[in-house]
């Protein structure tokens, strides 16, 4: 019998936290390798090898560069960037640092987001929520914000929030969105394809997410995946977060990544929305996304250590992260049900082992 000597692709990504821990975890069962830019102490490093130091020997030997996260180091971006083999591309990353930049783009190109004023400075910003807003809205910093950081929701007491007003940089003032739910979609695009998951429902406090169910049916959001995917010249896996009012969707975030409100396709769908991502940015062909089971996600936030009496419940995932920290996401739990009232049940029940007197966040 003659040895095969093929040389498997090798995907290298930017980032060793839990996301790019669990798109190892289900991307290994393709014919591929792994390299990780990172610091061994990272979830991800716990099960592919890392790197820092000599990064541009990696990224120069590696196939294709992605990233779990946007805000990674710019050296490795760059110089992946510059070799042509980072997916999804610099533009979309820009994009996601700067907040403003990315609610002008949705508006510039006609996509529903609520009303908002760029300004620069935290003085400008009070000003502008009080004269344009009548006090009432959402202030976000452009830069740095993620899982709630940086947005400050006001109701009125401007006073609270002079603290902003020596702040400099640009903010993005919002109009508060009295939505009936929340909701995200969970959208892949390769050079060849386009498919969505169905939509979930979501439940966020103060900016992160605490756990979402689903799916449900909703052909606005599938449209404007396909849509924004299709104008970015995007690939890979991405999350779009959506404000639902009346029957009318308006676009909160879109991340240009595998997703939180995507960690449910682990255990409900026929391929998970890691391995799409993988897929998707090696040029392969994408699996279904058909979701065999209603499904929901309950994040451990802050938990240093989880009750494994959570197991009875669901697909318990913990990733390992050295220390817990408020706010912090330790990891999550999947459960599965054969409608969305079991699934909700079972999310109740998980809700009341973890949080007895609710999230401390």
């Amino acid at each position: 019998m003659k040895s095969s000597h093929l040389r498997y692709p090798r995907l290298c990504i930017l980032g060793g936290g839990q996301l790019g821990w669990m798109m190892i975890l289900d991307g290994s069962k393709l014919p591929i390798s792994f390299s990780v830019y990172a610091d061994k102490e990272d979830p991800a490093c716990r099960i592919a090898p890392c790197f820092k130091e000599n990064y541009k020997k990696e990224i120069e030997e590696c196939d294709v560069v992605t990233f779990e996260f946007e805000h990674v180091d710019d050296e490795p971006l760059m110089l992946a960037n510059e070799l042509d083999k980072l997916k999804p591309g610099l533009d979309v990353i820009k994009l996601k640092r700067a907040r403003h930049l990315e609610k002008e783009y949705l508006r510039r190109e006609g996509f529903p987001t609520p009303r908002f004023v760029t300004v620069e400075g935290g003085d400008e910003a009070l000003r502008t929520l009080r004269d344009e807003f009548n006090g009432v809205g959402v202030i976000k910093r452009s830069e740095g914000g993620y899982d709630g950081r940086g947005q400050f929701f006001i109701k009125g007491d401007l006073s609270s929030y002079n603290f902003l007003k020596e702040e400099k940089g640009y903010f993005v003032v919002e109009e508060y969105v009295n939505y009936d739910y929340e909701a995200s979609i969970i959208a892949v695009r390769s050079e060849r394809e386009f498919k969505t998951y169905q939509p979930t429902f979501n439940y966020n406090e103060k900016g992160i997410l605490v756990y979402n169910y689903g799916p449900f049916g909703n052909e606005e959001m599938i449209k404007v995946a396909e849509d924004l995917t299709q104008k970015l010249g995007y690939v890979g896996t991405m999350g779009i977060e959506f404000f639902v009012k009346e029957g009318k969707v308006l676009i909160n975030e879109f991340s240009p990544r595998v997703h939180n409100t995507g960690h449910y396709t682990l255990d409900a769908a026929e391929v998970s929305q890691f391995e799409q991502h993988v897929r998707a940015v090696l040029n392969l062909d994408l699996g279904p996304t058909k979701v065999l089971v209603y499904a929901g996600t309950v994040n451990l936030l802050g938990i240093s250590e989880p009750p494994l009496n959570l197991v009875k419940l669901g697909n318990l995932y913990w990733y390992g992260k050295r220390e817990a920290k408020k706010r912090r996401k330790m990891g999550h739990i999947n459960v599965i049900g054969d409608d969305l009232n079991e699934v909700r049940e079972k999310i109740d029940n998980v809700m009341q082992i973890l949080y007895p007197n609710g999230p401390d966040l």
